[in-house]
């Protein structure tokens, strides 16, 4: 869990870079609750919340493969590329970079689906030898 625990801390270094960014916007634009239609509010708000919402089951599934006996070469390997994903599609979405945002929802994606499939495969190894 060790590696994990490490892409935890990182992700949630982010978040914070990320929730700053959105403080700044709401600040600049003095605008205290939703958007107020303000590109730059709603960029950076978008921004920080996308990154929340893919980032939780991210790690879990990341603390779930390391419990299960996941290869440390591939926690390690899979968590730089998710974040590799978040970075650039949080820029992507603050500086409209459409480029960054398709490979930073590719690599989220892929992440996510390779996590799923290895979870599924350790869980059938786990749980087949328990019957």
């Amino acid at each position: 869990m060790n590696i994990s625990i490490l892409f935890t801390i990182i992700f949630i270094i982010f978040y914070l870079i990320l929730t700053i960014i959105t403080i700044k916007a709401r600040k600049s634009t003095k605008v205290a609750y939703g958007d107020d239609g303000n590109k730059e509010l709603i960029k950076a708000v978008r921004a920080h919340g996308n990154f929340f919402e893919f980032t939780v089951f991210f790690i879990i599934s990341s603390f779930l493969l390391e419990i299960l006996d996941a290869g440390p070469i591939y926690v390690l390997f899979i968590n730089i590329v998710f974040l590799i994903g978040r970075i650039s599609h949080a820029y992507s979405m603050l500086k409209e970079k459409i480029i960054f945002r398709m490979v930073g929802m590719m690599a989220t994606l892929i992440s996510y689906a390779v996590n799923c499939i290895y979870l599924l495969y350790l869980y059938w190894q786990y749980f087949s030898h328990l019957e």
